[in-house]
């Protein structure tokens, strides 16, 4: 009998014990789950990472570019404005167009010739002695403009000035310059300098650009 109180007795603590087992169980399980769920995050760390640093998230270059433009357009509203004012627009047929400051002031007028004049409107002759020589030169000369009316009217104007700078610097050539085709060159030359000089000196702009003998006999 005494046995069997003591078997009584002692029954109830068996219940704590499946109890602890229980929740030792449940512990590790949890363990186990955030060990793994640790593991997970540190791989997906580690990937995001490696792509970050291998540049997998940047852009394409092509949207760089494009956001970079559409933020210079709208950042100083200059985008619309260079495309209707500034640089070289595309015109129909390919190529872009010249702009009007591109165009060399040569290309914009035509060539006009005038011959150097007398008062009378006829070709000047000029006639000189050639410098250490018994020989004498006969010539007439007319020029080129690239800029119409305006030169030939301010050479009129300083007809006197003109004539005089030419008579001046043809007589500094001696024989060998003016029976030579590279001489003649050189004389053809300096009065185009000549004929400049005066209108700048004047006009404060040439406008010559080339002087040419129309008549030219050496004796």
């Amino acid at each position: 009998m005494a046995d069997k109180k003591d078997d009584k007795k002692k029954a109830p603590e068996a219940a704590p014990a499946g109890e602890e087992g229980a929740s030792s169980k449940k512990s590790k399980l949890l363990f186990f789950v955030m060990v793994a769920a640790g593991a997970l995050a540190l791989v997906g760390i580690t990937a995001g990472a490696t792509l970050y640093l291998t540049g997998f998230f940047d852009p394409p270059p092509a949207a760089e570019a494009k956001a970079g433009e559409k933020d210079a357009g709208e950042g100083d509203g200059s985008g619309e404005a260079a495309g209707e004012s500034g640089g070289n627009k595309p015109i129909p047929g390919g190529g872009p167009e010249k702009a009007a400051a591109e165009v060399p002031a040569a290309e914009r007028f035509a060539a006009t010739y005038k011959p150097v004049t007398t008062a009378g409107g006829t070709e000047r002759d000029f006639t000189l002695n050639v410098p250490n020589s018994r020989r004498f030169v006969q010539f007439k000369v007319a020029y080129k403009t690239y800029y119409g009316d305006t030169i030939v009217e301010r050479v009129t104007k300083h007809q006197i000035a003109i004539e005089a700078a030419i008579i001046a610097t043809a007589g500094q050539f001696g024989e060998e310059e003016l029976t030579s085709v590279d001489g003649r060159a050189r004389v053809a030359a300096s009065l185009r300098d000549a004929m400049n000089d005066v209108l700048i000196r004047n006009e404060d702009f040439g406008g010559i650009d080339e002087v040419m003998f129309t008549h030219f006999v050496f004796q």
